[in-house]
């Protein structure tokens, strides 16, 4: 494996007129890595890493270098052809050049006439494309001075040699308005999970709370102990439970189908007053009779229903 590697990186073909066996105790003295080596009538031919190269010319004065393989050999053979060099200098220029400049700007808002006023504003600036590469958080900082009276958000992300700039005008803006108050359980349950992102938790998951109980608080004490007032917005959510008893007449119906029918109701009544984020969590069928010509159906649920959030 590493013959094959030095090879790859590069070797040099030396010839001198020494015999093979001087050739391998001076090796074996100098501690030298050589490859294929070949006696001719006259000289020895032998290959040896790159780094050896002015080793064995200060040892060896009249060994003749023939070639250099590998990929710095190919290195140095193109640096010996000056229009070669040119080239691939003026390709890496272009490529430098071009890959560091933004020949296009989209917009995507809400208004279209405010695509109008950032395009004027971007060109006052000095970013008519096309232009070279600029920090993008340095762009945005100075449009949203620029236009702090119109804009109430605002992204630029790069992909390539295009910027993408998104934005929301404040006509458009939804201003959410913070409150203090606590989320507290609107009902018994087991916390299942917390959505919340302003607040301070004082219960933990899978702990039993109480209708009343303070679940997220609007007061965190900070390191000197002092109370400082937050801000609260989420949700949690808790297993709670439900029993629900559904009963229809008895008809010709097969029991199987009456089963179903009864079971697609009580799922129904179940779900009556669930939100969108809520669910059934499990369905405990405790008893399906058929007595004094009616067929009714017991299910005790499990939802999973968010206890902060007054109905």
């Amino acid at each position: 494996m590493k013959n094959k590697q030095m090879k790859t990186i590069g070797m040099d073909l030396w010839s001198c007129t020494l015999s093979m066996k001087m050739l391998l105790r001076l090796v074996k003295r100098k501690g030298w890595q050589i490859y294929e080596p070949k006696q001719t009538e006259s000289t020895v031919q032998f290959y040896a890493p790159i780094v050896q190269r002015n080793d064995i010319q200060r040892t060896l004065e009249h060994a003749e270098r023939l070639k250099t393989t590998g990929m710095l050999g190919f290195f140095f053979r193109q640096m010996k052809r000056p229009r070669r060099i040119l080239c691939i200098s003026v390709s890496l220029i272009v490529w430098y050049v071009l890959s560091h400049t933004v020949f296009t700007i989209t917009l995507q808002g809400d208004e279209e006439k405010m695509k109008q006023i950032i395009t004027k504003a971007l060109n006052d600036m000095g970013y008519t494309t096309p232009f070279f590469k600029q920090d993008v958080q340095d762009i945005k900082l100075k449009l949203k001075k620029k236009l702090e009276n119109d804009i109430a958000w605002m992204e630029i992300s790069k992909e390539g040699s295009i910027y993408h700039i998104q934005f929301t005008t404040k006509d458009f803006a939804i201003i959410e308005q913070l409150q203090r108050n606590e989320l507290v359980a609107q009902k018994d349950g087991v916390i299942q999970r917390f959505e919340v992102q302003h607040g301070n938790k004082v219960v933990k998951l899978n702990q039993y709370v109480h209708k009343g109980d303070v679940l997220i608080t609007n007061v965190i004490q900070d390191s000197s102990s002092i109370d400082q007032d937050l801000y609260v917005k989420g949700q949690v959510y808790a297993y709670t439970w439900k029993d629900v008893h559904v009963e229809m007449k008895k008809s010709n119906l097969p029991k199987p189908f009456a089963f179903y029918q009864l079971l697609f109701e009580a799922r129904r009544e179940a779900s009556k007053n669930l939100r969108i984020h809520d669910q059934i969590y499990k369905e405990n069928i405790l008893q399906f009779q058929d007595n004094m010509g009616k067929i009714s159906m017991d299910i005790h649920y499990t939802l999973i229903e968010d206890i902060s959030t007054p109905k």
